[in-house]
C-alpha cells in the first residue's frame, strides 16, 4: 500500500534528493475498481476526457450534473445523466471535478447527503481539502488523482497512447483499500501510462497555486512595456514575446529536450543570452528567489485562501477591477489590433 508522507525535497547543488515513487500500469490493478459505479460530478474538460478514457476501460461510469449544457453533452456522449444528489446516491466512486470556488457547497448540498460509508472521494486538487473547506466524513476514502495535463490532453495522449502524468495521494483510508482503488483509477483514465507520482494534498496544492501566482504573464506584461518605453512598436514587442506563436514550439522544446537541454535548438547568440547574460548576480538571484519564498509562504500559511474566498464573498469586485483595468491597458488595445490583423480573436 502507498503510505501518506509530507514531501518535503531539498535539493543539494548536486542534485541529490530523495526521490519520489512513481507507479505504472504494472502497479494498478482494473479489479479493484471493475463492477462499481463511478460518479462524475463536473463534466467539463476534465470530467468529460476522464469519463471517456474509463468508459473505453470498462468501467461503469455516470454522470451527476444540473440541467445545462453540460448535462446535455453527457447525455450526447451517452453517459446516464442525473441529479446530482440522486447520481451522488447512487455512486460508489465520486470523482469532484467542479471549480474549486463552488466545490464545498455543492459538496455540502447535493454529494455529502449521499454518501455511504466505503464510497471513495477523488479530488483532481488538493486545494478544498487541504484547506479543510471540505471534511469529509470519516468513514469514506479520500484520494486525489491530479492530472498535469490540460483536459483535453488527458483524453488525447490517451487516444494516442502515450497517456498523461498525475500526482496522486490518499488523504483517508478508511477501509484499506484507498490506495490500490487509487491506483485502480489512475490505470482507468490512461495516467499509469506514462506513470502516476506519490505526492500529498499540501504538495499539489503549492505547486499548482505557485505556477499561476509566480508572475509569468505580468513578467510579460512589463516587458513590453520596457520595451516600447525604448521606442519598440508594440507589435515587434508582441511578436517577439508570444503573439508570433514561436513560444508554443519553444514550451515544446522544454517538453522534449528540457528546460536548458533545448537551447542546443537555438542560435549560439541566443544559448549565451539565455543561459549566461541573463542570470543576474548571485544576489539578485537570491533576491528573486526571496519573492518565490513569500508566494510559497502565503500560500501554505492560507493567506491566498483566505483572500481568495473573502474577494468570492464580496462579489468578485477585486477580481472585475482587475480585468477592466488590464482590459483597457494600453498594450492589451494594441494587443486586440494585432490579433485583428492576423486573423485571429482576442479575448
Amino acid at each position: 500500500m502507498i503510505t501518506l508522507r509530507n514531501l518535503k525535497y531539498q535539493i543539494s547543488n548536486e542534485g541529490d534528493h530523495e526521490m519520489a515513487n512513481w507507479y505504472f500500469d504494472k502497479d494498478a490493478d482494473l479489479a479493484w475498481v471493475e463492477g462499481k459505479t463511478i460518479g462524475i460530478f463536473g463534466y467539463g474538460n476534465q470530467g468529460r476526457s476522464q469519463a471517456l478514457n474509463m468508459r473505453d476501460a470498462g468501467l461503469n461510469v455516470i454522470v451527476g450534473s444540473r440541467s445545462d449544457d453540460s448535462a446535455r453533452k453527457s447525455r450526447d456522449d451517452g453517459f446516464e445523466t442525473l441529479p446530482l444528489a440522486e447520481a451522488a446516491e447512487k455512486a460508489d466512486v465520486l470523482f469532484i471535478l467542479v471549480p474549486d470556488e463552488v466545490m464545498p457547497q455543492i459538496y455540502e448540498e447535493s454529494l455529502a447527503p449521499g454518501l455511504s460509508a466505503g464510497n471513495t472521494l477523488v479530488f483532481a486538487s488538493g486545494y478544498n481539502i487541504h484547506f479543510k473547506y471540505i471534511q469529509p466524513r470519516a468513514d469514506v476514502n479520500v484520494i486525489m488523482i491530479a492530472p498535469r495535463m490540460v483536459g483535453q490532453g488527458v483524453r488525447d495522449t490517451v487516444v494516442a497512447g502515450t497517456g498523461f502524468p498525475s500526482l496522486v495521494a490518499v488523504h483517508q483510508d478508511a477501509d484499506g483499500s484507498a490506495a490500490k482503488t487509487m491506483l485502480g483509477l489512475s490505470r482507468a483514465i490512461g495516467s499509469t501510462r506514462m506513470g502516476v507520482i506519490e505526492s500529498s494534498f499540501e504538495e499539489e496544492t503549492i505547486v499548482d497555486l505557485f505556477h499561476e501566482q509566480f508572475g509569468s504573464l505580468h513578467a510579460i506584461r512589463r516587458a513590453l512595456e520596457v520595451l516600447t518605453e525604448a521606442g519598440c512598436s508594440p507589435e515587434a514587442a508582441m511578436l517577439e514575446m508570444y503573439a508570433s506563436g514561436e513560444v508554443r514550439e519553444i514550451g515544446q522544446y522544454y517538453v522534449d529536450h528540457g528546460l536548458f537541454g533545448q537551447l542546443k535548438l537555438h542560435s549560439r547568440t541566443s544559448e549565451y543570452g539565455q543561459l549566461v547574460y541573463a542570470r543576474g548576480k548571485p544576489e539578485q538571484e537570491e533576491a528573486h528567489k526571496n519573492q518565490l519564498r513569500a508566494i510559497v509562504e502565503r500560500i501554505r500559511d492560507g493567506s491566498f485562501a483566505r483572500e481568495w474566498t473573502e474577494v468570492q464573498a464580496n462579489g468578485m469586485t477585486a477580481m472585475k477591477e482587475a480585468q477592466e483595468e488590464i482590459e483597457n491597458h494600453p498594450m492589451m488595445v494594441e494587443e486586440r489590433k494585432l490579433y485583428e490583423r492576423l486573423g485571429r480573436f482576442s479575448s
